[in-house]
């Protein structure tokens, strides 16, 4: 339980990180993302639910609309990337 509670934590540090950073550049879109991501992370308890969670988030990373892709600013960048590793960890296998 240890490790989903860290994953959790770094997750929800990440999101916060996203959530202030499209505030403070006006981006409505990263916004949005930002609100959703944190209900969906607010009540996972156990690995599974989180493991599908995170590999579900993941589509994020891959293009389209409403993607990561196509980050503007280094602060964005730093968001985006730490957002993308914890996403990474909690998706794998434990």
């Amino acid at each position: 339980m240890a490790d989903t509670e860290q994953l959790l934590l770094e997750i929800r540090g990440a999101v916060d990180q996203l959530a202030g950073t499209a505030r403070a550049e006006r981006d409505a879109a990263r916004g949005t993302v930002a609100r959703h991501l944190a209900d969906k992370y607010s009540d996972i308890t156990d690995r599974a639910t989180l493991r599908e969670a995170a590999r579900g988030s993941q589509a994020l990373f891959r293009g389209g609309m409403g993607s990561f892709q196509d980050v503007g600013t280094a602060e964005m960048h730093d968001a985006v990337e730490r957002l993308r590793r914890a996403l990474s960890r909690a998706a794998r296998r434990w």
